[in-house]
């Protein structure tokens, strides 16, 4: 914040919950916004639904072409097997496009980012008001900085999910190409492509369990860097999903200007919420010389 005089006042008003110490931890655990984590699965599951139908619709159009080439039934030599497939793929992308368009992905990528957003402001209020016994000034954390964060998230998220489609397309037409210059029955390729169709998607999924954790991870680091927080304690959700790596840390203390390492293999490091489909959290430990919060004064 940078407001030497507040954050004076701030640290004068919570001195006594300190109770003659220089840090103390959090006295409340942050909840992890799984709901939301779930809501943006659902949207990238519909949205590569629409491309499954979209393929659906044409896909019996490259099935009869290819009969059609290997019953010797071909008589147009401009018509070739191969322009079919270039063209059907090309009209597959254009149908697709058109349903895309009134999906709306950006939107909704939009209110899912600002959800989260909310809840970790809400979740960021109640651990302060906990701890410190005081309440924060909550449009602080809605200002200019934090929505320059969220649009960028957005707009990462967009072409993430976007580009998966026209991934997927490019690899169903080689995959086509591909069995029917190696004479594979039209049952084979039928099953690869929708063996590439599965994994795609599953990768939507992924993003979308992945993604809602680094943006939550973002903004709690951002708060609490801000509040002049730079340690934080380590902790996991406790259920079947957390790897073992994480199991380690759960309930360390660690510094944000230094991650751990979470993966031992590879010395890879990353703060709660940024490793791969992370959903810890990062539980602050208030240092009272550094305490720098937007302290709502009407709510003493």
């Amino acid at each position: 914040m940078n407001n030497i005089a507040m954050a004076q006042a701030v640290q004068r008003k919570v001195k006594p919950k300190f109770r003659g110490q220089n840090v103390l931890k959090a006295k409340a655990i942050t909840y992890y916004p799984i709901n939301i984590e779930r809501e943006y699965q659902r949207v990238a599951r519909t949205y590569m639904i629409l491309l499954n139908k979209t393929l659906a619709e044409y896909l019996p159009i490259i099935r009869k072409a290819i009969e059609v080439e290997r019953n010797g039934m071909r008589k147009d030599d401009d018509n070739s097997l191969m322009n079919v497939i270039k063209d059907t793929f090309m009209n597959i992308r254009t149908e697709f496009d058109k349903k895309v368009e009134s999906f709306g992905l950006k939107n909704k990528l939009e209110r899912l980012a600002n959800l989260t957003r909310k809840l970790s402001i809400r979740e960021w209020k109640r651990v302060v008001h906990k701890t410190l016994g005081i309440n924060i000034i909550e449009d602080y954390y809605m200002g200019e900085f934090f929505s320059q964060n969220i649009k960028l998230w957005v707009e990462n998220n967009v072409n993430l999910i976007s580009t998966i489609p026209q991934n997927t397309l490019s690899d169903m037409m080689d995959i086509v190409n591909d069995g029917n210059t190696n004479g594979k029955s039209l049952t084979s390729i039928g099953k690869e492509i929708q063996e590439k169709y599965s994994i795609d998607k599953r990768h939507a999924q992924f993003i979308a369990r992945d993604q809602i954790a680094k943006l939550n991870a973002d903004i709690t680091k951002t708060q609490q860097e801000g509040a002049g927080v730079s340690e934080y304690i380590w902790s996991t959700s406790k259920d079947q999903r957390v790897r073992d790596s994480h199991k380690k840390l759960d309930g360390k203390r660690f510094k944000w200007s230094d991650p751990p390492v979470v993966d031992e293999q590879t010395n890879r490091r990353a703060h709660p919420g940024q490793d791969y489909n992370c959903r810890c959290i990062a539980l602050p430990v208030f240092n009272l010389a550094g305490l720098d919060l937007p302290w709502d004064k009407s709510g003493a």
